[in-house]
């Protein structure tokens, strides 16, 4: 029976890349996959180094980038837009915008879609006991996982790749971990981690890494598969530490150390050379509209 799988999909682009990675690698497997797209909101009392970073992570592909590509019909590149992948394969891949995890609505749609296996992927909303208790009772082995940015348990919260930098660590990376009734504190199956790159920005460096996390979704689902249970470890308590979001005397401590949360023009490499062929026309026409969107939006490039 082929297994049925759900990604909650945050709005920002190291989910998306992620994503999109974690479905090329499922190519071959006998899976179903269920694209759920969340949306988070720019925080306009947030400081302006936080709101620009929010446009270049968020904004800018969802509103800008995805469009542009999907008026043109331009699908050349390696990953795709949300459109573009519920076009590729629609008896295999489903794709649809999710207001809420926790609504009647999206546990019924789970349970008609007859979905066992659940990865949260940065959506940033809350788990409640009702769809944790879907995944826990549904037939199989059945699991609902997050995969979060940051080394567990040290790194919990939000932001912690900046946190790391910060702390002068040499390595970060992501965890893959069951999810509970506590933000980032469920049961540990798997972590990878790559080098921390001082040169490059906070936001690039979690970029750089998404193969990682695509890696560990992957392991997941072929464990599964193969009827394996999906083994996992507790947390140690006593190394837990959890970081809010980062108030402005915090970030500009960050920035004293010479740490850049976020630079222009890399992230537009990117996102070019993720969704569009090398050197192609849709390639030109990308990186102007792209870069046209952060000079309109006064961010130095």
């Amino acid at each position: 029976m082929t297994l049925q799988v759900a990604y909650f999909v945050g709005s920002d682009v190291t989910s998306h890349l992620a994503v999109n990675a974690a479905v090329r690698s499922l190519a071959v497997e006998d899976v179903g996959i269920h694209l759920f797209h969340t949306a988070q909101k720019p925080n306009p009392a947030a400081p302006r180094d936080r709101r620009d970073m929010f446009f270049l992570e968020h904004q800018l592909m969802n509103e800008v980038l995805y469009p542009h590509l999907d008026a043109a019909g331009a699908a050349d590149g390696p990953y795709r837009t949300p459109d573009a992948l519920a076009r590729m394969d629609p008896k295999r891949i489903t794709v649809q915008r999710l207001d809420s995890v926790n609504s009647p609505e999206t546990i019924q749609e789970l349970r008609r879609r007859g979905i066992t296996l659940g990865f949260s992927v940065r959506c940033y909303q809350k788990f409640g006991a009702d769809i944790i208790r879907y995944f826990s009772t549904a037939t199989g082995h059945s699991a609902l996982l997050n995969l979060h940015p940051g080394v567990l348990p040290a790194y919990r919260g939000v932001l912690t790749y900046a946190r790391a930098m910060a702390n002068s660590e040499k390595h970060a990376g992501f965890t893959l971990h069951h999810i509970n009734a506590d933000w980032d504190a469920g049961d540990v199956l798997s972590c990878a981690t790559q080098p921390l790159d001082h040169d490059r920005s906070v936001l690039e460096n979690m970029i750089r890494h998404h193969r990682a996390g695509a890696a560990l979704m992957h392991e997941a689902v072929v464990q599964t598969l193969e009827g394996e249970r999906l083994l996992s470890v507790p947390q140690p308590a006593d190394e837990a530490r959890y970081y809010t979001h980062a108030t402005p005397e915090e970030l500009t401590a960050i920035k004293d150390k010479g740490i850049r949360l976020f630079r222009a023009e890399p992230v537009i490499g990117t996102l070019v050379r993720a969704f569009c062929a090398d050197g192609g026309s849709t390639a030109r026409g990308a990186r102007k509209v792209l870069r046209d969107a952060v000079a309109d939006a006064g961010i130095p490039s």
